[in-house]
């Protein structure tokens, strides 16, 4: 009986569940499909297509103003060629663009449109992250799915053991080692529904994503780093060695979100240009000719022409304009202040996560190369020990149950750091892309 029982604890340390999946989607696959499927994203490209268009339209001038009149008619006759002042007349009018207003409202959606690419940038960024997080749950649930059913197995297995030794009157076995282990699978059979509704739970969130439920055969595949960083040219060792070198307050100011806000007050700033424009006179051309007919007694009659200049005067409504150019410069001001403010805080994200992920990492190192080794050392000398009637059976069941924690601990804090390497991807990788292509620009300037 005691050999047997050395085989069924064996076996179900060493064997790992082989069922087959339907489907399994991986974290890459679950970062493209939501790429793919994203409004946002197809709705900034409409923007996009929507500034460049307003953008090439800026570029022109009001349309010209076509009039044409029967000009001092006679109402005793209506007569065309009883009075010489009687003319028929045809005039064009063009309004100038006020000072520079054009060019700079043309300059202002281009900032516009760069505004948009970086929206779709930090967008981009932030579903990555977002899909990330949420597979890392959906493959955590998972993942604890297996250790729990292992940790069953195991339960089930000894209580068969238990049983049969209890009614042969075996060794030290009591009745009080068959309770230990009922309540043991009562505690199991809360983490599984725990960790089961876990499962479904992040398998919906992702839904959100795709605009349809995931199938509920679906699971997800294996947990790759690299697939953290898809679509993005650095690769993981690159990664930390950025995170560990760069000075987090200068580079986080290439980020999407900071660089938005830099942005927008870009924008403001040729507001505050469209706003001193204001100032400027308004000038208007006109041109016309009026025909009139020759004398009802054959004399001919000269046809006019007309040529003017309109001009309109905004120095009465000074105080209004200087009023607009105040607020519009407070805006660059507010904007320039949310973009250090924001400069701050994705700092001092980066430097929290920093603090995290090294913790995390010694952590693991502990398990690996400690804790790991020493409860299935444990586990092996107390199930040796338990066989040869040395040892009390519940010291036997606590040291395999403390095996299956740790490796659920182990499970967790892998996750854990997959999280936060998904964070810092989403802090560094779009502000380290930033950096070298604006670099690449300028040196491509000179």
């Amino acid at each position: 009986m005691k050999g047997v029982l050395v085989a069924v604890l064996t076996a179900t340390f060493v064997s790992q569940s082989q069922g087959v999946l339907a489907a399994a989607l991986s974290l890459e696959q679950a970062q493209q499909l939501a790429i793919s499927e994203d409004p946002n994203l197809k709705g900034n490209s409409y923007r996009q297509q929507a500034l460049k268009s307003e953008q090439y339209a800026s570029a022109y001038w009001a349309n010209p103003q076509l009039s044409t009149s029967i000009q001092n008619l006679p109402t005793d006759g209506f007569s065309l060629d009883q009075e010489p002042m009687t003319q028929f007349k045809v005039g064009i009018k063009q309004q100038l663009p006020r000072g520079d207003v054009n060019a700079l409202n043309y300059q202002k959606l281009a900032v516009m449109s760069r505004q948009v690419d970086t929206q779709s940038a930090a967008r981009l960024a932030s579903l990555k992250k977002a899909v990330s997080l949420i597979w890392l749950d959906w493959y955590y649930a998972n993942e604890r799915l297996a250790l729990l059913k292992q940790e069953g197995q195991l339960l089930t297995q000894l209580m068969d053991v238990t049983e049969s030794r209890y009614s042969q009157g075996l060794g030290k076995s009591q009745q009080s080692d068959i309770l230990q282990v009922r309540l043991a699978q009562l505690t199991l059979e809360d983490k599984y529904t725990k960790a089961h509704q876990a499962l479904l739970e992040a398998r919906a969130a992702l839904s959100e994503f795709y605009g349809a439920p995931l199938s509920s055969d679906m699971t997800p595949d294996n947990l790759a780093l690299g697939a953290l960083l898809y679509g993005y040219t650095l690769d993981l060792s690159a990664l930390y060695r950025v995170v560990s070198d760069s000075e987090p307050f200068s580079l986080l100011q290439q980020h999407p979100e900071a660089r938005g806000l830099q942005l927008q007050s870009d924008v403001q700033a040729k507001q505050v240009d469209i706003a001193r424009e204001q100032t400027k006179p308004q000038w208007s051309v006109d041109a016309s000719y009026g025909y009139r007919q020759d004398a009802q007694n054959g004399a001919s009659r000269a046809d006019f022409v007309s040529l003017g200049v309109q001009v309109d005067l905004p120095y009465f409504t000074r105080p209004k304009q200087d009023a607009d150019v105040a607020a519009a410069v407070s805006r660059v001001n507010a904007l320039k202040t949310d973009f250090r403010l924001k400069v701050n805080q994705l700092a001092s994200q980066a430097q929290m996560l920093k603090v995290r992920l090294a913790s995390l990492s010694k952590r693991k190192a502990l398990y690996k190369n400690g804790l790991t080794n020493e409860v299935e050392g444990l586990a092996q000398t107390l199930l040796s020990a338990y066989t040869a009637d040395t040892a009390n059976f519940s010291e036997v069941v606590q040291a395999h149950l403390r095996q299956i924690q740790v490796q659920d601990s182990l499970l967790a804090i892998h996750v854990e750091e997959a999280k936060t390497l998904a964070s810092l991807i989403y802090l560094y990788a779009p502000s380290l892309e930033a950096s070298n292509h604006n670099a690449m620009e300028l040196n491509h300037e000179y």
